[in-house]
């Protein structure tokens, strides 16, 4: 899509699809509604469990990125 990798950010409940996400040089955010999300965060990802916590948790991410 021709963005650079660090400029993507990748919603995944898989902790294979957050170590690929973390080898191709994004950001990865691990989708965990119920339990604790262990594995994902162990994969490098940042745990959120609903998705309305989705948008306050990328933006200070885009900002930092957009600045």
């Amino acid at each position: 899509m021709g963005f650079e990798p660090k400029r993507c950010v990748v919603v995944e409940d898989a902790a294979p699809g957050v170590r690929a996400a973390r080898a191709a040089g994004m950001q990865a955010f691990g989708y965990a509604p119920e339990g604790t999300g262990d594995r994902l965060a162990a994969a490098g990802a940042r745990i959120f469990s609903s998705m309305a916590e989705l948008p306050e948790t990328v933006d200070p991410l885009r900002r930092r990125v957009v600045s």
